[in-house]
């Protein structure tokens, strides 16, 4: 086939036809713009854009839970030096046990033994509060070996009794050491032992007491 049958030059017909039809195409594209351009354009007013709350400058601290979280309510009673109260836990803050939520409660020193368990459970308490009134432990210097001491979790108990009441240097933490038998540990600030020039306490209040069969 050759390609002088194709050429244009040979079929003036066909050319016309598509001029023709390029034509059309033309004029329907220009009456839709035209037409596009005449509608009125209708404005959808877009919804109110809310302020973003302000983020705290300040993450509050939190709260400990009682030591009871999946358990009842744990609770100290220490008759002779006036104790009855709720236990919660302490954490480690990567320095030392953070007391700072303690208030009027006993705190379970985090790592120390708990109930059930045969150790050595660190409890303690403040001597006095921030306000200046008299902490929950402000009497443990007064106990004396011997005086009861119950540990109790719902409706289970435990009794102990007194065996040392001793001072300790802040930085003493061998009373809180795990042992091989029963043992609670209470300790707190020694009030006499104040320095309002360094404000800190020079030395620790520590009673110790072991486990007894209650009758």
């Amino acid at each position: 086939m050759s390609r002088s049958r194709l050429s244009p030059a040979r079929r003036p017909g066909a050319v016309i036809a598509r001029l023709i039809i390029f034509g059309i195409i033309i004029g329907v594209g220009f009456a839709l713009i035209q037409r596009w351009r005449d509608t009125p354009v209708t404005t959808v007013a877009s919804a109110p854009t809310l302020a973003p709350s302000p983020l705290p400058t300040v993450i509050p601290a939190v709260t400990p839970q009682a030591t009871s979280t999946a358990y009842p309510r744990a609770v100290l009673y220490a008759p002779t030096a006036g104790i009855n109260a709720s236990i919660i836990d302490v954490y480690l803050d990567g320095i030392s046990w953070d007391v700072s939520q303690l208030g009027a409660n006993v705190g379970h020193l985090q790592g120390t033994g708990w109930f059930g368990m045969t150790s050595n459970i660190g409890l303690a308490g403040h001597v006095e509060l921030g306000d200046g009134r008299l902490g929950i432990f402000h009497n443990i210097d007064d106990m004396k070996k011997g005086d009861p001491i119950f540990l109790q979790l719902g409706d289970l108990q435990q009794d102990y009794k007194v065996t040392v009441v001793k001072r300790v240097k802040p930085d003493d933490l061998s009373v809180l050491s795990p042992t091989t038998v029963d043992t609670i540990t209470l300790i707190t600030c020694d009030l006499d032992a104040y320095s309002f020039i360094q404000n800190v306490y020079l030395d620790r209040i520590v009673v110790v007491a072991e486990r007894v069969q209650s009758s």
